[in-house]
């Protein structure tokens, strides 16, 4: 996901001079390879996902994004990167392996609820009743700081509630086969490589809302509020302008929600095929 500002480092694999064009192609071929699908995104889904298609909807993507898979995953690896993704490409477990398919059910069943958890977060921070309180909405300001820490304070939740699980879930797959372990072992780098440029993308959001916030918000709207002539709480109500600009935060948030889900579907699916092929 490419947003405003947040566009990927230059290549670093860019090396000057025609031999080592050459060497950036074989390593970026390289890097592609050796995520063996596990992390791999078509061009239609990473041009259609749900939260890229709200951010261009609300007008705040730069243009379209790169459609290279391979091109910009090879922008994110050093060259310890490379020799980490080497490392656990070429892992090969010996085993015993006792992950079994009650293993799986119950990290299933962990994922749903952990997923049902954070849906009901979201979903309980944006009732009128929460209006002002901590876990709620802030109380109708005409100022974006206080909508920015909220969005941020969502977030942190996010990757709170979540990251944990993923764990688990490497450490099933690894306790599943040895291809499954080699897989895990990759999910890790890659978690490892791939989580400062996911905080960057995932960070901007909040800040391109400020954008949207703005463009929604009337013309001299602080100075009505200054003079007395203008109620916030109006703001709030259907058809108010913060109402809308609310309303397309949490559905943001929604998006986002399923997006960092992804990662962890991807080990779960993982899991299944290997415990139903050694079984």
């Amino acid at each position: 996901m490419q947003v405003a500002g947040t566009g990927p480092r230059m290549c670093r694999f860019a090396w000057p001079g025609p031999s080592n064009r050459r060497r950036r192609a074989r390593d970026k071929a390289r890097v592609a390879s050796m995520s063996n699908g596990v992390h791999s995104v078509s061009q239609t889904s990473f041009s259609g996902g749900r939260l890229v298609r709200l951010l261009g909807e609300l007008q705040l993507l730069n243009g379209a994004p790169e459609v290279d898979f391979a091109e910009r995953l090879a922008r994110l690896f050093d060259l310890s990167d490379t020799v980490a993704l080497d490392a656990a490409n070429g892992h090969r477990a010996s085993g015993p392996f006792l992950a079994g398919d009650k293993d799986r059910q119950r990290l299933s069943a962990d994922l749903a609820k952990t997923r049902d958890k954070l849906l009901a977060g979201l979903t309980r921070a944006f009732e009128p009743e929460q209006l002002g309180t901590r876990n709620g909405l802030p109380a109708p300001v005409a100022d974006y700081d206080p909508y920015q820490q909220f969005y941020v304070a969502r977030q942190r939740q996010l990757t709170a509630g979540l990251q944990p699980l993923r764990v688990r879930l490497r450490g099933a797959l690894s306790d599943a086969s040895a291809a499954g372990a080699q897989l895990a072992e990759l999910d890790t780098v890659f978690d490892a490589t791939l989580t400062a440029y996911a905080r960057r993308g995932f960070g901007a959001i909040p800040r391109l809302l400020a954008r949207r916030f703005e463009a929604l918000k009337p013309d001299g709207q602080q100075r009505l509020l200054e003079e007395n002539t203008d109620d916030p709480a109006t703001w709030m109500a259907p058809g108010g302008w913060l109402h809308r600009f609310t309303g397309e935060m949490q559905l943001l948030l929604l998006a986002e929600l399923e997006a960092r889900l992804e990662p962890l579907r991807g080990l779960l699916d993982a899991l299944y095929k290997e415990v139903r092929d050694r079984t």
